[in-house]
Parts: structure tokens; sequence; C-alpha cells
């Protein structure tokens, strides 16, 4: 048992060893970081939406338009 365990921790160093190596592992982490980097980025510009940032504003748009379809629609109906 101990024996083909030790063969696959052997064989996984030796993978992760290669693609630490390679140019391919370098890539997918410069990707990784760039997609972190464009996240906090999204995150930081749409806000949290409660109460700031852009989803907050577009809400806010969003119920005034609402408000004044509905107040249209009230007077025109009475």
């Amino acid at each position: 048992m101990l024996n083909i365990m030790t063969k696959g921790y052997i064989s996984a160093s030796l993978y992760v060893r290669e693609f630490v190596k390679s140019q391919r592992g370098i890539t997918a982490i410069e990707y990784a970081l760039i997609g972190v980097a464009v996240a906090s980025l999204l995150a930081l510009v749409l806000g949290n939406g409660a109460n700031s940032g852009f989803l907050f504003e577009l809400k806010q748009t969003f119920e005034k338009i609402a408000a004044s379809i509905r107040s249209v629609t009230v007077a025109s109906g009475s």
C-alpha cells in the first residue's frame, strides 16, 4: 500500500514540477492573475448594488422611470 502511495506522490510531484517549468504553467498563472484583476475591477465599478456603485444608480433610474409610468397611468385612468 505504501509503495502505491509513494509512486503516486512521486508522479504528482514530477507532473507539478514540469507544469511549473513549462511556459503553459506560466501562461495559466498570468491568465489567472488577469482574471482576478478584472473581477476586482468589476466589483469596484459595479458596487454591491445595495447603496453604491453603478448597479445602485441603474436601479434608482429604473425605479424613477417606473414611478413616472405609474403616475401617468394612474392619472389617465381616473
